[in-house]
Order: C-alpha cells, then sequence, then structure tokens
C-alpha cells in the first residue's frame, strides 16, 4: 500500500511539474518531456527506510554485503546506487528493492510471473463458475426430489 500511495505522490508531482513547464515553457513538448525525465527516486532512501522500518542492524548488514558499516552507511544516503547494490542489498535483506524502484516507474508493466498469475487465476475463476454451476443444478434436483418425497409421504 505504502508503495502505491509513494507512486501516486511521484506520479502528480511529475504531472504537476509537466503541467507548469508546459504553460510556462510551451516551446518544443520533446524537450518538456526530457526535463521530466531527468527526476529520479532517491535510491538511497529505499534502504534507509527499510532499515529503519524493519530494525536491521546496519553492522550485520554490512557484513552480509561484505563492506564497511560506513559504506552501508554512504549506501543509504546516496540518492543513485549501482544496481548491483540494489541487487546484493535485496539478497541479503531478503527484500526486492529493484522492484519498489521499478514501481516508481509511469510505465505499465508486468513480469512474466505475474501474467502466469493472472491466467492461472481466470482458470480458477472459470473452474469455480463451472463447479458452482453443478452444485445450483444438484440443489435443484435434490429440491425436487425432498419436493417428491414430502408428496408421497403426505399421501
Amino acid at each position: 500500500m505504502a508503495c502505491c500511495s509513494t507512486f501516486t505522490i511521484v506520479f502528480f508531482r511529475i504531472l504537476l511539474y509537466f503541467c507548469m513547464y508546459s504553460f510556462q515553457n510551451s516551446t518544443n513538448m520533446t524537450e518538456d518531456l526530457i526535463k521530466v525525465s531527468d527526476s529520479y527516486p532517491h535510491n538511497g532512501k529505499f534502504l534507509q527506510s527499510y532499515i529503519k522500518m524493519n530494525g536491521v542492524n546496519r553492522a550485520e548488514l554490512a557484513r552480509k554485503l561484505n563492506v564497511s558499516n560506513t559504506t552501508v552507511y554512504q549506501y543509504a544516503e546516496s540518492s543513485s546506487l549501482q544496481l548491483s547494490v540494489l541487487w546484493k542489498a535485496s539478497l541479503a535483506l531478503n527484500h526486492n528493492f529493484v522492484a519498489e524502484l521499478g514501481e516508481l516507474l509511469p510505465i505499465e508493466h508486468s513480469s512474466k510471473r505475474e501474467a502466469e498469475l493472472e491466467t492461472k487465476i481466470k482458470t480458477l475463476e472459470l473452474e469455480l463458475e463451472i463447479k458452482t454451476s453443478i452444485y445450483e443444478k444438484l440443489i435443484g434436483k435434490l429440491n425436487q426430489e425432498l419436493s417428491e418425497y414430502k408428496n408421497t409421504v403426505v399421501k
């Protein structure tokens, strides 16, 4: 949920910047888009936030990453971390910082795994619909037989 709200905030900030900039300088729209795309999230804050929220021991993280405590501190302060650092931190903390970063991109994307799960969900929904239909027919037949039985017992 927090990622969605962060994405919304970033999206609206970019949209606001784009609108304001476009009205002020209605020169070339391509230039406007390039300037908007120059801003990017502060990567170190992903790490810093996770460390705070989960009570991660920085010294332990430093050992897992095979770096000094100072380096972990610098990672958290850095506005732009290399992908290799995010990758290693993701593995060390069992948290996908790369995906978290990707969620902030204003580009639609679904992973192979998400596509497979969507297909599985649709298959299960269809299966549920078929089984529900069969169940309803059986209940209908049972109710009809019960009604006929009651009629024969009453007579």
